[in-house]
């Protein structure tokens, strides 16, 4: 007797106090991913309840990044290991896996090519490394840190740069191929959490643990200025992202708000709020499209309504908990190894 996979019921993202939370985007627009345990959640950004869920990780997953090509995914775990497999299969076939690192791997950023990778970790001395993912072979060094890097980001068009955000109050700057450390912004007081580049590859923003959120030309890597002139948040920055047309960044803050801020005017033109508890903490963020989205520390997704910024359009709640529960097969039950929701497949019933 045969049967057919049935609906897929996902965990939340696996959350730390302190700790950013990272969401990732693919390049079409359609998925949004994340992970948590042993396993990459691919979640549908219109109907959150269709997902995908990658289990081929030995350890607890960090990250998990699209290719620009879309065609693959990286990801990478506590032991510094990294996989790159298949996205256009069901089966999810592996393309590479690597060791590029022994610590945990924080952050991983393709060139926008889809040719080369940047991996940033925990650890000792040696905090990246930067390779062709087809080969493995070296293509720079990630120096110039004294402590671990947080985030890594590739800027996505010509000249190619690299900016990192570091534990040692730093923002790295490099140039290449190959790429080469060529200096560091040193105007952040504390952990710097998150780097992104815009799409349009102009500028990049860097936030912290220090409330600050710095702006940056992307070709030169110098600091332009504070955005809205001075702390941003009144609690750490754990993330950043921009939006579409490069206009907007929208930041994720301890201080359980998020805000919008417009770049040309350097001031904040909207800030969400979510509540008083610690749980409503707001530790990772993402503008996929039309949509904006957080992620709280109890691991609640937040779809924000710019209309009603004090209410989100839609709260996706569940548990961060892996758990192996029956899902419903041609009307039959049967033990799947699937890591689900208990909430979400409860309420799902």
């Amino acid at each position: 007797m045969s049967f057919e996979k049935g609906r897929i019921f996902s965990t939340l993202p696996k959350t730390v106090r302190g700790v950013p939370t990272v969401l990732k985007g693919d390049p079409k627009g359609k998925n949004f991913l994340y992970t948590n345990g042993t396993s990459v959640i691919i979640r549908d950004i219109e109907n959150p309840d269709n997902a995908d869920i990658y289990t081929q990780h030995a350890k607890d997953t960090t990250v998990a990044v699209y290719a620009p090509s879309g065609f693959y995914i990286a990801s990478g775990d506590v032991s510094g290991k990294l996989r790159i497999w298949d996205t256009t299969q069901a089966e999810h076939i592996l393309k590479y896996e690597y060791q590029p690192l022994s610590g945990a791997i924080k952050d991983i950023a393709w060139s926008e090519e889809s040719k080369r990778i940047v991996v940033v970790r925990t650890g000792r001395e040696k905090f990246g490394k930067l390779f062709l993912w087809d080969s493995g072979s070296s293509v720079g060094q990630i120096t110039g840190h004294s402590k671990d890097i947080n985030a890594v980001d590739y800027k996505p068009t010509r000249p190619f740069r690299i900016c990192t955000a570091s534990e040692d109050s730093d923002v790295g700057f490099y140039e290449g191929p190959p790429f080469k450390y060529h200096h560091a912004n040193k105007s952040h007081t504390n952990f710097v959490n998150c780097v992104k580049y815009s799409p349009n590859g102009e500028h990049f923003v860097s936030g912290g643990a220090d409330g600050m959120i710095f702006l940056y030309n992307g070709k030169t890597g110098e600091e332009i200025c504070a955005l809205g002139g001075g702390k941003a948040h009144k609690g750490g920055v754990y993330g950043i992202s921009w939006s579409p047309d490069s206009k907007f960044v929208l930041s994720a803050s301890a201080d359980k708000t998020a805000k919008i801020w417009d770049i040309a005017a350097n001031s904040a033109s909207m800030e969400f709020t979510f509540g008083t508890d610690l749980e409503h903490q707001q530790l990772g963020c993402l503008w996929q499209g039309e949509y904006l989205l957080t992620v709280a520390l109890s691991g609640n997704i937040c779809y924000l309504d710019k209309n009603n910024p004090s209410s989100p359009s839609r709260i996706i709640k569940g548990t961060q908990q892996e758990h192996f529960v029956p899902c419903v097969l041609r009307r039959r039950f049967y033990s799947l190894h699937w890591k689900v929701s208990i909430h979400e497949f409860v309420s799902g019933m």
